[in-house]
């Protein structure tokens, strides 16, 4: 996973209101297993913005 890859979430995280299937862009690589997300709703504004792990994270092809 790379700078700017849309990925879709592979689990509900209920404490940071994502549901498994919602689509973020990375905007940040900290290393191998931690990545800076967001998530952005149908009108652009930010729903979630945040460090998420690689297991949470498929990359959409």
């Amino acid at each position: 996973m790379k700078q700017f890859d849309v990925v879709k979430i592979t689990k509900d995280l209920p404490n940071e209101s994502i549901t498994k299937g919602q689509i973020g862009t990375i905007l940040e690589v900290y290393d191998y297993k931690y990545f800076e997300v967001e998530i952005c709703d149908s009108n652009g504004n930010t729903k979630y913005l945040g460090a998420l792990s690689r297991d949470l994270l498929v990359v959409v092809v």
